[in-house]
């Protein structure tokens, strides 16, 4: 049996517009800082101590994680858990995708065509986590937006430069429209966020 032409005019248009729809699926809604902190279960400034590749069964099927041990240093917002009557200052935050197969620069990498970060033993961030989900995954709120590298000591910025992260934001303090920021000044303002 001949198939007709418009099937294969169907199948021709389906593999051409098949990226734009696989783009359109990777994008990430731009937060500004106060989304961010509004959408954070914690915020803070942690070193990674460790990384080790994990798995979840989820759906009848394995998913692969990346389990970072983070030695919390300055929390902003939210709550650590308690052993013995003291506060446990590390935390496990368990991400989607594996660390085997590093493929993308500016820290992220891609797992099934969705970036997620990738934090490195010994290094610092400031970290806005989401609360873990019923399988026990967290994310960093808006992907590489809610992880902060330190850079000089006391700047941070995001994985997209701090673009947007003030964008409608009324503040006594004149922050770049994009670019590293102080630590201890963006705190004050996440402080103030929260406060509000």
């Amino acid at each position: 049996m001949k198939k007709p032409k418009f099937f294969y005019r169907y199948l021709f248009l389906t593999f051409l517009l098949l990226p734009f729809h696989a783009s359109l699926a990777t994008t990430v809604k731009p937060f500004n800082l106060s989304q961010m902190t509004g959408n954070a279960d914690k915020i803070f400034r942690a070193e990674v101590i460790a990384v080790k590749t994990g798995a979840i069964n989820v759906g009848g099927g394995e998913l692969s994680t990346t389990i970072y041990t983070l030695r919390v240093n300055d929390l902003i917002k939210g709550q650590l858990s308690k052993q013995s009557g003291k506060i446990n200052n590390i935390i496990e935050l368990q991400m989607v995708g594996s660390q085997k197969k590093p493929s993308a620069e500016n820290g992220l990498r891609n797992v099934g065509g969705f970036r997620t970060p990738k934090l490195i033993t010994g290094n610092e961030y400031l970290l806005f986590t989401t609360p873990p989900s019923s399988i026990g995954l967290s994310m960093t709120v808006g992907v590489g937006q809610g992880l902060f590298s330190f850079k000089d000591g006391s700047l941070v910025r995001n994985e997209f430069n701090n673009v947007g992260l003030f964008r409608g934001m009324a503040s006594s303090v004149d922050f770049p429209s994009q670019g590293p920021v102080d630590y201890n000044t963006l705190v004050q303002q996440i402080e103030s966020l929260i406060s509000e």
